[in-house]
């Protein structure tokens, strides 16, 4: 990457990152800021933009007085270079990142003023004008990712907006906004991913408006058979079978730790008639190995009642993996998602599309979830209604966390 697509990623997430009204250092600036060049030569504006970003650094006492301070510069220097003729296909890239961005903050300071405006249109714009773009240059990589930075920042925006309304007129607001993400990503198969992230907000917010999004999304991917779709369908599937999975029975297939490999077949029918927490984690995930302590106060107050815990390691490096089982004296067995895939199992993390470890499953003596993201006070709460005559571990809701970490992307 050159210096100056590198000093435009930077700054784009400088711009991107502050959204709020700003107050600078004692209410005034310790001098003028540097003019904009009135030439649009691109040594000039690359020049500007860094001397903008040193003094606007001086100037302001964060990130959003940063932005406050400098926004105009950035976005006249900033649409003056992605007009350019010059830039190399990474600097367009970079740069309409940067434009995205801001013009994003812009619209949302426009909606807290009352209503989307000026800078909105010219958003609306900018994405149907990269929309257009791609359509005419589908083989362009620089073109397919610019089209996907501004329909993003559209988006991002219609989310941000409709997250500051009333919680009673969200929904409201959500529905256009998912039929226009599946729309769009029908249209432009590359958005695909990003629709599913938007239904997966949603979801967050409007777990029943949700579960239809994502109802609504699969078969929408499903019915265009178009092949860039494959992975957001995939993702789909896997989260309906997880908000689905209270009160159904776990598909849990693994091989188990027996000795010094992974060599054994996990045979659920082991736990028959046990309370079993199946703990999806990683020896790299900070969160997850802050819950072991937990974990084995847990497994040590209810094991002999009927309570077991199997872990399901997403680690790749399994040597680390049973090194590491070792030092923390781990009592409970292990299974790992990579020897599981390698024998033909499905991986329990992508089946389900887990967004994020630790992810703690508890399953009743039936054979069915009673719970998902069962962790902390949630478990603690979970195991004293299933076993009533076992003193309760007693665990205080104000030193809960609840921390999470997303897995790499394979």
């Amino acid at each position: 990457m050159t210096r100056h697509a590198t000093f435009a990623a930077k700054t784009a997430r400088l711009v991107v990152g502050a959204l709020c009204v700003a107050t600078l250092v004692s209410g005034t600036l310790a001098a003028d800021p540097p003019s904009c060049p009135e030439d649009n030569e691109k040594e000039a504006l690359v020049a500007y933009q860094e001397a903008l970003t040193t003094w606007g650094a001086e100037a302001a006492s964060n990130e959003e007085a940063f932005w406050d301070a400098t926004r105009e510069g950035f976005y006249k220097s900033t649409k003056a270079l992605v007009e350019l003729d010059s830039l190399t296909p990474q600097e367009q890239i970079d740069y309409n990142a940067q434009f995205a961005g801001i013009l994003a903050n812009y619209a949302m300071r426009e909606y807290r003023d009352g209503a989307f405006a000026q800078k909105y249109d010219e958003l609306l714009y900018a994405t149907s004008h990269a929309v257009r773009e791609f359509k005419l240059n589908e083989d362009d990589e620089a073109a397919r990712k610019i089209a996907i930075q501004y329909a993003s920042a559209l988006f991002s925006t219609r989310m941000s907006a409709a997250l500051e309304l009333p919680v009673e007129e969200r929904e409201e607001a959500f529905i256009p906004i998912v039929g226009d993400a599946v729309t769009f990503a029908l249209s432009v198969p590359d958005f695909g991913e990003n629709a599913y992230k938007i239904v997966m907000t949603i979801k967050t917010f409007a777990p029943e408006l949700g579960e239809d999004a994502l109802d609504a999304l699969c078969e929408a991917f499903e019915a265009s058979e178009n092949p860039k779709l494959v992975k957001p369908i995939q993702k789909t599937l896997g989260q309906r079978r997880y908000v689905r999975l209270p009160g159904s029975e776990l598909c849990f297939e693994a091989m188990q730790l027996d000795g010094d490999e992974f060599t054994k077949i996990f045979n659920w029918n082991e736990y028959k008639d046990k309370v079993v927490l199946v703990e999806v984690w990683a020896t790299w995930c900070g969160p997850c190995r802050k819950e072991i302590p937990r974990l084995k106060e847990a497994y040590a107050r209810y094991h002999d009642a009927g309570f077991e815990i199997v872990g399901y390691s997403i680690d790749q490096d399994l040597d680390f993996l049973k090194k590491y089982l070792i030092d923390n004296e781990i009592p409970w067995p292990m299974t790992s998602q990579k020897r599981s895939e390698e024998a033909g199992y499905k991986g329990l993390y992508d089946y389900y599309s887990i967004n994020g470890i630790p992810e703690m499953i508890l399953v009743g003596k039936d054979g069915k979830v009673i719970m998902t993201d069962c962790r902390g006070c949630k478990l603690a709460d979970a195991l004293q209604k299933l076993f009533p005559d076992v003193e309760p571990l007693g665990w205080d809701p104000a030193e809960d966390f609840s921390a999470r970490v997303a897995s790499p992307e394979k």
